[in-house]
């Protein structure tokens, strides 16, 4: 009885819908019979993600009025909208961005702030207070509805659209924030370079917006009732913090002249190429933070100055700020190329063969040059690194002879290289300094780096990709080490697996490529110590490998090279090469343990295979440890590496 009534049940809705059930003999059934009259069966809408677009705006006596409208995944309108956050900043009479309320409106708050009235369509018109403002006000600002009762989540901030009432407040390239920073569109609060880089905005093309977004929230507004503080993208941007008491503490991009080899003073570092900039209060009073103190003893009070007070005097204050033209110069002045790195007849000593052109192309006679300090280095490349018996334990071995050939070439002779092995792979290049006169008129130096590296190590890393950071060409070790040839690439004849050195401070972490990269970056290192000079992010959260990285890592790739670390020559330890990198990061027991399972070891043994005379005759240990290989790569497949590090 029950299967009957089943049969009878889907007959009956399969009638209604129109369908019938072919013939036995294969051919197509009869139409079914019409529905039934009345109105079509619709599904409900359901809302997982929405597009909102700011349709006008306008500031007026006390408020902010927005019309938007707001679509949801399936452009459908959005007729139950029972929330909305507004952000709102204006110029005040010194022509600052300092008036700033973040308002919200809720459906049946009798305390929300302002109203919201839905005209039909999904287009809805808000009007909140914003005490500051007038008719003539200027300014910019965001909505964000969503995430009320109803569940719809809430959109991207939508940046005002651009009218005569919007604040022109940037000159910042927004790709170059990317460039350092990484996406971000699919940005969290735990972003690679950024506290809350998800805090963009978009406009009603869906296009990211960045430092406009930055600037609704980091005004002069000071800090009330727990919102935000008087710290200024401007600030930020030029590395100062409000230290809460009136004065500035370095911070952020503070450091970015020194170690980050990146130059704050000139602007297209982070500006739009070829910005001209006008002198006004807006920007220089964020920095220049006392320029509005009547009381401050200054040669000239500004107290009471305009914009048009600065542009009359600071003309020309814009090489104050930067000029790399001197460096670039220099950085331009030679283009060294690698011919060959062989042996020599000999096999006793191994031959580095460059060449040089100036900016026109013509030939350099290398040995003749007085304003560049060129010199050879070379060494075997073992199990994937580059061994170091150069001058000390942190070095390759370096030219001490040279000679001129034909066509221009000049050889630079490594005598303290290691004997031949049959089968070897030698990598070798030119590094040095070239002098020039610094901006402020003291004698600088630019850094040469060029070798084979690239065509003999194996990597995941992009070199060329630190240079979105370090836009002034990596330069390092007194300048002997850099330039734009190699970026980080250029590192790895030093920083390789056999580099036992300890770090500045007498800290005892690998100097190894990868672990030192990671450490520094993304690991434990300057958490531990406390501090905070990088741009680096919560060790154990995601990180977007791609921002260093060529893409997918493949941990089958990783060479086994047991990675050396110690404090001295009696002190040397290896740890697997794996387990050296991952563990900056993830550096809890159960990770350790994990790793050691899998085949990691923290604390390879390691002997001399054998002593080498060094460039000052010195004799020193070579440590040459047997490759271990870990399991890692049979569960963190590719796949798995870029689901868990969001890349």
């Amino acid at each position: 009885m029950k299967m009957m009534n089943r049969t009878k049940i889907a007959f009956i809705v399969a009638a209604t819908m129109g369908i019938s059930a072919c013939g036995s003999d294969g051919k197509d059934g009869q139409p079914g019979a019409p529905g039934q009259p009345g109105e079509p069966w619709e599904p409900p809408v359901v809302t997982t993600s929405a597009v909102a677009k700011v349709l006008n705006w306008q500031y007026d006596s006390g408020v902010v009025n927005v019309e938007f409208s707001v679509e949801n995944q399936d452009g459908v309108a959005v007729q139950d909208l029972d929330k909305v956050q507004l952000m709102s900043t204006i110029k005040n009479e010194a022509g600052l961005l300092a008036d700033t309320v973040d308002v919200t409106w809720v459906a049946g708050d009798d305390n929300a702030a302002g109203t919201l009235t839905h005209a039909g369509e999904g287009i809805y018109n808000l009007t909140m207070p914003h005490e500051a403002a007038t008719p003539e006000s200027i300014g910019t600002g965001y909505i964000r509805p969503g995430n009320g009762e109803n569940g719809m989540p809430r959109t991207k901030r939508v940046m005002f659209t651009k009218t005569d009432q919007y604040a022109q407040v940037s000159t910042t390239d927004d790709a170059k924030c990317v460039a350092c920073h990484g996406e971000f569109e699919d940005a969290t609060g735990n972003a690679t370079w950024g506290w809350h880089q998800h805090h963009h905005a978009i406009d009603n093309d869906q296009e990211v917006v960045i430092v406009e977004a930055c600037l609704v929230c980091h005004t002069q507004t000071e800090k009330q009732d727990g919102g935000w503080a008087q710290n200024t993208m401007a600030m930020l941007g030029h590395g100062l913090l409000a230290d809460g008491e009136g004065g500035r503490i370095a911070s952020g991009h503070a450091s970015l002249g020194t170690s980050y080899s990146m130059d704050k003073y000139r602007c297209s570092t982070c500006h739009v190429d070829d910005v001209v900039f006008t002198a006004s209060l807006n920007a220089c009073a964020t920095c220049h933070a006392d320029l509005q103190d009547a009381d401050k003893d200054l040669a000239v009070n500004h107290s009471n100055f305009t914009d048009l007070d600065c542009a009359t005097c600071h003309t020309s204050f814009q090489h104050e700020h930067e000029n790399g033209a001197n460096r670039d110069e220099a950085l331009n002045r030679y283009n060294f190329e690698v011919i060959s790195v062989v042996r020599s007849e000999d096999q006793a000593s191994i031959e580095v063969t460059v060449t040089a052109t100036d900016v026109e192309g013509k030939p350099v006679d290398i040995a003749s040059l007085t304003d560049a300090s060129p010199r050879g280095w070379a060494t075997m490349m073992k199990h994937g690194e580059a061994i170091l018996p150069g001058r000390d334990e942190g070095h390759v071995a370096r030219s001490t002879d040279g000679f001129t050939g034909e066509n221009g070439q000049y050889t630079y002779i490594i005598e303290h290289a290691l004997p031949f092995e049959e089968g070897e792979v030698l990598v070798g290049g030119v590094d040095g300094r070239i002098s020039y006169t610094h901006r402020w008129g003291y004698p600088a130096n630019a850094p040469i780096s060029v070798s084979n590296i690239k065509d003999v190590r194996r990597t995941s890393s992009d070199g060329m990709k630190c240079l979105s950071c370090h836009t002034e060409g990596l330069d390092g070790h007194g300048s002997a080490r850099g330039g734009f040839d190699l970026g980080g690439d250029a590192c790895t004849q030093c920083h390789s697996a056999y580099n036992w050195a300890p770090g500045k401070q007498g800290e005892d972490y690998a100097m190894a490529w990868g672990p030192l990269v990671h450490n520094m970056h993304f690991g434990a290192y300057k958490q531990d110590r406390g501090l905070n000079d990088m741009p680096t992010t919560d060790r154990n959260m995601p990180v977007d490998c791609q921002a260093c990285h060529t893409g997918d890592i493949d941990l089958e790739n990783v060479a086994p090279a047991v990675v050396l670390n110690g404090m001295d020559e009696a002190s040397v330890y290896g740890i697997t090469a794996i387990t050296a990198n991952c563990s900056t990061c993830h550096t809890g027991d159960a990770a350790k343990n994990h790793m050691m399972q899998q085949g990691g070891d923290f604390d390879v043994v390691v002997t001399p295979d054998g002593v080498h005379q060094g460039e000052n005759g010195d004799g020193f240990a070579i440590f040459d440890p047997a490759p271990i290989t870990e399991s890692c790569s049979v569960c963190h497949t590719p796949a798995r590496m870029a689901d868990a590090h969001q890349y």
